[in-house]
């Protein structure tokens, strides 16, 4: 039984919350305040609607020791169904609650999951090793696949409900972190992968954008191929027939959407794929979408792209930009069981936004070439799965991370920023160890457990070993971001190396575009265009089919 010495109370706009004490590794003291409501429930009438301002907690002291339930989703390491909808929660971690005039730096995480898994949760994201380097820690849960990305305008459900509970957590944030000792004028939004992407959309996002300072996107970005939902209106109505509506009209459609078990909402949503988008493999079927002229709370007013080009659209904020060196080893998982077929036809793997046309001799020939670049003349076989983890890693992430590079270092002049390529193979690269994949390099989301503990996945490394080294390399330089702008700074002796910011390049120049960047390993350094060679490669695909790798229509 836990002692009331072991609790600690604070108190909110909404009440006071009971969290408890908790030992960081380095042996000092931290806080913990889980499970903590910061919306109404979207549950009944609320569901797909955007979230509503709690005014109270149901009781005076709301026990915040334990987490509550996440959003009812699969999860990916049990493989089992958890969770309700009943999720908006957040949970609060801090080095300190008095904060004797001085208030630590703030940071934010989304976590990722494709938009139709995961958590906030500390079985994945236990945040000790960013406290130690002085910041308080926020991570939170959000609505997911149809009960977080749901879109049927012409019956009120607009869309982006996810995204919105992002932005009601921003706004509890500047509204409370003070209470737990955290600068609500110093916060810094982070994500991966899809918490990449999330972040990207708030960034470019004026209605978003005034509750944040600093952003980091890990692995995802606005304009990446997976990044926002195609023919969304249709999903909607897809999915109501697959749960049992049998009228034809959108107002049968709604009724069917609001009143379906989410048992079945959520277990039919991979039903809504279409037949490109599996040829594809993007089996992700509800993301975000642009919002439509008068939504409430709209944060995707206009195509990122387009916001993106607009100069110094985003003002000041610093941003962190990058991803790991093998990204694609995550989606071999399922191409393993199917090499034949990308064998013969990788004009699957064409981005959808290289201007040629489907079935047409031109994509053939296309598929081709991208054979003959990646592959040298070898099949698609287990002998060449490091080639097709290259080839998925640049189709999915790689590509149109270098394109938001350019373009924010064209458009964007008055926003540092500093791009890194994670590419550390240690014990610590977790999801790679799950996947069984004997492939060299940082799998897409390795780089977590270097930042959080993974308490799903208990893995002791010592002291000295370069695993703990990196560890400490990522909690320091993303701590010293949220801190001061800047990851490396020069007065920080505790770090050999200094990470120089992308230079800015005059919009209208044709100046070739240089991509300074940070290399993270046991020996982190800088680095000129990382995977020179393949990025080239695709350079030259989009001068032949768009005029240019920036003209892209999303």
């Amino acid at each position: 039984m836990m002692s009331a010495s072991d609790r600690i109370n604070v108190t909110v706009r909404q009440g006071t919350v009971s969290g408890i004490k908790l030992q960081l590794p380095n042996g000092s003291e931290s806080f913990a305040f889980r499970g903590i409501p910061y919306a109404k429930p979207p549950v009944g009438q609320l569901r797909h609607k955007p979230p509503q301002p709690l005014d109270k907690f149901p009781k005076p002291v709301l026990d915040c020791s334990v987490e509550r339930d996440v959003c009812y989703s699969k999860n990916l390491f049990t493989q089992q169904m958890e969770g309700s909808e009943n999720c908006l929660f957040l949970n609060v971690y801090t080095p300190q609650l008095k904060s004797d005039g001085k208030l630590l730096p703030v940071m934010v995480f989304i976590h990722g999951g494709a938009f139709m898994y995961g958590s906030g949760n500390s079985d994945c994201y236990s945040p000790e090793y960013f406290l130690q380097e002085g910041v308080v820690m926020v991570t939170f849960n959000y609505r997911l696949g149809p009960l977080g990305f749901l879109y049927l305008p012409s019956q009120g459900i607009e869309g982006n409900a996810g995204l919105k509970d992002q932005l009601m957590v921003l706004k509890w944030v500047s509204e409370n972190i003070s209470n737990f000792g955290g600068d609500p004028n110093n916060v810094t939004l982070f994500g991966e992968s899809a918490g990449g992407v999330s972040v990207h959309l708030h960034l470019l996002s004026p209605r978003s954008r005034q509750y944040f300072h600093k952003a980091i996107c890990q692995s995802g970005c606005s304009i990446m191929e997976w990044a926002m939902q195609l023919n969304p209106e249709e999903k909607a109505r897809t999915l109501a027939k697959l749960v049992g509506c049998k009228g034809e009209s959108d107002a049968d459609v709604y009724e069917t959407l609001m009143t379906a078990p989410v048992e079945d909402l959520v277990g039919q949503m991979l039903g809504v794929i279409t037949a490109e988008e599996k040829l594809r493999g993007l089996p992700m079927p509800f993301k975000p979408v642009v919002d439509y002229e008068n939504a409430t709370d709209a944060i995707v007013t206009k195509s990122p792209i387009d916001v993106i080009k607009t100069p110094n659209s985003i003002s000041n904020i610093p941003l962190m930009l990058g991803a790991n060196n093998r990204e694609g080893t995550i989606m071999l998982l399922d191409a393993i069981k199917k090499l034949d077929v990308y064998d013969k036809d990788l004009a699957r793997l064409i981005p959808r936004t290289v201007n040629v046309s489907s079935n047409t001799l031109a994509r053939k020939e296309l598929g081709e070439e991208i054979k003959r670049f990646y592959f040298r003349g070898k099949s698609v076989c287990k002998e060449t799965v490091i080639q097709l983890a290259n080839l998925m890693g640049d189709y999915y992430f790689v590509i149109f991370n270098n394109a938001c590079a350019e373009l924010h270092a064209r458009y964007q002049h008055q926003s540092p920023l500093f791009y890194y390529n994670f590419s550390f193979d240690g014990l610590l690269n977790i999801y790679k160890k799950m996947l069984k994949m004997n492939v060299p390099g940082a799998c897409h989301a390795d780089e977590l457990a270097y930042q959080f503990l993974f308490r799903i996945v208990p893995i002791d490394v010592a002291a000295d070993s370069l695993e703990a080294r990196v560890r400490y390399y990522m909690c320091r330089m993303w701590t010293n971001f949220a801190k001061y702008g800047n990851p490396t700074p020069v007065d920080d002796s505790s770090l050999s190396f200094r990470w120089d910011p992308v230079s800015k390049v005059d919009p209208n120049s044709r100046e070739e575009f240089q991509l300074n960047c940070l290399n993270i390993d046991a020996k982190p350094r800088m680095i000129k265009n990382p995977d020179k060679g393949r990025i080239d490669f695709w350079r030259g695909v989009y001068k032949r089919y768009n005029e240019d790798i920036l003209k892209v229509k999303l």
